[in-house]
C-alpha cells in the first residue's frame, strides 16, 4: 500500500465493512453509481468494486445509466449490471418501491463521479439514498466530507478503488486475492489504462505502475485490455473515425483542433455512438495543437463534447462552462436542446478567446 493513500483508503475500507454489516441486518442491496457517457475508468472502478463487495457477502450491483459500450463486453461484467432504464418488472418494482430482487436499496456508492446531475437516469436514485460513499479523482470536485475520498493526484478512480480493496482486505485479515479475483483485476486495469493513455499521460505515477503490476499478478490481462479498448475496431467504426478526422479544422494558428460529427454520419457509416472515441486524443496529439474538441450528436439529439488539451489549456474549466467536468487535460460535457452547428460556432468562438 502506498503510504500517502493509506489513511484515506483505510477510512473508506472501514466504511465498506460497516456497510456490509448494515446491509446484512437490513436485507439491503448496494448500488454503485457511475457517470453517463461511460468510459473505461467509471465502468472498471464500479465493476471492480462491485465484484470485490460480492466476495465479502454484499449484494451489490452497478447502476447503469446507458448500455455498456460494445468494446467493453470482453470484461465479462454483464452479471454485475443493473440497467435502471430497462423496461422490466424488476426495474419497475425498483422505481416504485426501491426493491431490487426482493431487497431494499439502502446503500449507494459512487465512483469516478460525485455529482448526481452527471449520472443520467441514475441520478435521482442516488439522491434518494441517505447512505452514500463517494470515491473520485476529478480535480473539479470541490466537496469534501468523511464519506468521500477525492484524490485529484491519482491516475484514475480504478487506482483508488484498488487501494480501498487492499485496505479492506487487510482490515478483514484476508489476502487481497480474496477480494480481487481475475474479473476484478481486469476491470481495474481497464480503468487505469483508459485514464493514463496506456500509462503515457502525465498523471501516471510510480505507484500507478506498481498497482498495475500487482493487478496483473492477480490475473488482470493488460494485453487483452489494451487490445480490446484501443486497437480492435469494426470496419464501420474505423471508417467513421477516419471521416471525423478528415473533417477536423485547425484554428488559432494550429493551436485548436475541432471535429463536428452530426448523427447523420453515424447513420451513414453504421457505427455506434462510441465510433469517434479515439478522435479527440488523435487531434490533441497533432503537432502544435493545444486543445482538441470533438462534438458528437446522438440519436436522441444530445450533443456530447470531449475535450483534450496540453499544458496551456484547462479542459475541466472549459467543460464546466457547459455543465460538464473532468481533469485539467481531459474532460467532457453534454448539451441538450441545441443544434450542433450553432454549438460548434459558439465553441470555436469561446476557445479562440481563451487562446
Amino acid at each position: 500500500m502506498i503510504d500517502k493513500y493509506l489513511a484515506d483508503s483505510e477510512r473508506i475500507g472501514r466504511q465498506l465493512i460497516d456497510m456490509a454489516a448494515a446491509l446484512k441486518k437490513e436485507n439491503g442491496v448496494c448500488l454503485i453509481f457511475l457517470h453517463r457517457s461511460v468510459d473505461g475508468d467509471c465502468v472498471g472502478s464500479a465493476c471492480g468494486l462491485c465484484e470485490a463487495l460480492r466476495r465479502i457477502g454484499v449484494e451489490a450491483y452497478v447502476a447503469m445509466p446507458e448500455e455498456l459500450p460494445e468494446n467493453m463486453n470482453f470484461l465479462g461484467v454483464s452479471g454485475l449490471l443493473f440497467d435502471v432504464t430497462a423496461d422490466t418488472d424488476v426495474v419497475k418494482t425498483f422505481r416504485e418501491s426501491g426493491m431490487v430482487f426482493d431487497r431494499k436499496f439502502t446503500r449507494a456508492i459512487s465512483v469516478d463521479i460525485s455529482e448526481s446531475d452527471r449520472m443520467g437516469a441514475c441520478g435521482e436514485y442516488f439522491d434518494k439514498c441517505p447512505n452514500k460513499i463517494i470515491i473520485d479523482h476529478h480535480a473539479s470536485v470541490s466537496m469534501r466530507s468523511d464519506n468521500m475520498w477525492i484524490e485529484p493526484e491519482a491516475s484514475s478512480a480504478c487506482e483508488l478503488v484498488y487501494y480501498v480493496i487492499c485496505s479492506t482486505a487487510k482490515l478483514l485479515g484476508k489476502p487481497v486475492s480474496a477480494l480481487a479475483d481475475k474479473l476484478c483485476a481486469g476491470c481495474l486495469i481497464a480503468g487505469m489504462v483508459t485514464d493514463t493513455g496506456r500509462f503515457t499521460y502525465k498523471n501516471t505515477q510510480p505507484e500507478t505502475l506498481i498497482s498495475a503490476g500487482e493487478l496483473m499478478a492477480l490475473g488482470g490481462d493488460i494485453s487483452a485490455v489494451c487490445y480490446n479498448l484501443f486497437d480492435l475496431k469494426k470496419k464501420s467504426k474505423f471508417r467513421l473515425s477516419a471521416a471525423a478526422r478528415s473533417k477536423a479544422e485547425f484554428l488559432c494558428d494550429g493551436q485548436f483542433a475541432i471535429s463536428v460529427v452530426p448523427y447523420s454520419m453515424f447513420k451513414e457509416y453504421g457505427a455506434g455512438s462510441d465510433g469517434v472515441d479515439d478522435v479527440v486524443s488523435a487531434l490533441r496529439d497533432v503537432d502544435g495543437v493545444e486543445v482538441a474538441i470533438v462534438l458528437r450528436e446522438l440519436e436522441n439529439g444530445e450533443i456530447r463534447g470531449n475535450v483534450r488539451s496540453n499544458d496551456g489549456f484547462n479542459s475541466a474549466a472549459f467543460a464546466g462552462i457547459y455543465g460538464g467536468g473532468g481533469h485539467l487535460r481531459a474532460a467532457g460535457f453534454t448539451v441538450r436542446d441545441r443544434k450542433i452547428d450553432a454549438l460548434a460556432d459558439e465553441v470555436r468562438e469561446r476557445v479562440e478567446k481563451l487562446l
